[in-house]
């Protein structure tokens, strides 16, 4: 279905007019981690949903993975992509072992998938000095609140999250790394209050951190 979508370029006209034009449409759009998605359809249910990414020349996005199942395609110009296999069991926080066990350039019209968490890690490049487009298609998450970066060349790895998130983590991080008179008080008090998941994780990270450094 998602090779037949691609094979009508009429649509992404009208998907691109409501962008520039549509004010309602453009502030539907939340503000999520990569800069350059359009959310183009939501099922009603959330079983499923479907993203655009235009990617500007030689963009290459970071090896990354995902809380759901996916498939991309390319519906204008080549996109390259690499895909990792995790080699470490993901039990020392910040740390992980990748290898690059395919490259391969999806050609318009072409597709490529992905499984969730660690069974998905790749990284997508436009290698070209033109603009690609790519449409996404991704389930119901089973992780939600952010997804997770990977520096092969460091062996590091760390979550990222949508901006309101991603303030309220690095505020926690700094918190725990400055190791003032306060901090510890600081990390309680955040730990206190609600919180989801992810974040609840970076608190009591940041004050395990803070008090193996005293």
């Amino acid at each position: 279905m998602l090779s037949e979508l691609m094979s009508q370029k009429e649509w992404f006209g009208d998907i691109l007019g409501k962008v520039l034009f549509n004010r309602e449409f453009s502030e539907s759009q939340k503000a999520g981690i990569w800069p350059n998605e359009f959310t183009l359809h939501r099922s009603p249910d959330r079983a499923f949903l479907v993203l655009c990414y235009i990617w500007g020349p030689y963009l290459s996005d970071t090896a990354h993975d995902h809380g759901s199942w996916g498939i991309i395609g390319s519906f204008m110009k080549p996109i390259g992509e690499r895909k990792y296999m995790r080699l470490d069991d993901g039990k020392k926080e910040g740390y992980a072992e990748l290898k690059e066990v395919s490259s391969t350039v999806l050609q318009p019209g072409e597709i490529t998938s992905v499984l969730p968490l660690n069974k998905g890690i790749h990284r997508m490049e436009n290698r070209s000095d033109d603009v690609a487009i790519t449409i996404n298609v991704y389930g119901r998450s089973m992780r939600r609140g952010y997804i997770q970066f990977f520096y092969p060349e460091n062996r590091a790895v760390t979550r990222v999250y949508p901006p309101k998130s991603l303030r309220e983590a690095l505020a926690i991080r700094a918190a725990g790394a400055l190791s003032a008179s306060w901090s510890e008080d600081l990390l309680k008090q955040v730990l206190s209050s609600e919180l989801t998941d992810p974040i609840r994780k970076e608190g009591e990270y940041s004050l395990a951190r803070l008090k193996s450094s005293l």
